[in-house]
């Protein structure tokens, strides 16, 4: 979208644009989100829906697994030999979505002459559509 070494571009808005909708999804939306960052004058935020196991709601965005071993053979059982997963995203993924849009529109209030940049590269268009 924009080149490097633009001088038009707001690329200090664009940086901090993406840590505000990346780090509030982390840490208080608890959404697993993977890396937020700025690339070609664009916002990206890498994330999924939903919960796969007990790491994604105690760290979520971290690849590697925290928590001990035994616990995570725990999860292993709760999470896909009950077939809990289901259940509880059965009641999260509409949570997440939410969050997912308002955070986003939340964004593009405080920035609204990085709109473009903010939208033009989400990786849940069909979640922001109408903003």
């Amino acid at each position: 979208m924009h080149l490097w070494g633009d001088e038009d571009v707001d690329w200090d808005g664009i940086n901090a644009a993406a840590r505000y909708i990346g780090y509030w999804l982390r840490k208080w939306g608890r959404l697993p989100v993977r890396d937020f960052k700025e690339k070609y004058g664009t916002v990206r935020i890498y994330c999924g829906f939903g919960w796969h196991s007990f790491q994604d709601i105690f760290y979520p965005g971290y690849v590697y697994y925290r928590l001990p071993k035994w616990f995570r053979d725990i999860d292993w059982f709760v999470f896909y030999t009950c077939r809990f997963i289901v259940l509880i995203n059965y009641v999260i993924l509409p949570i997440h979505r939410k969050l997912y849009r308002w955070r986003y529109l939340s964004a593009i209030k405080k920035w609204p002459h990085l709109r473009k940049e903010i939208l033009v590269c989400a990786d849940w268009p069909e979640e922001l559509r109408g903003l």
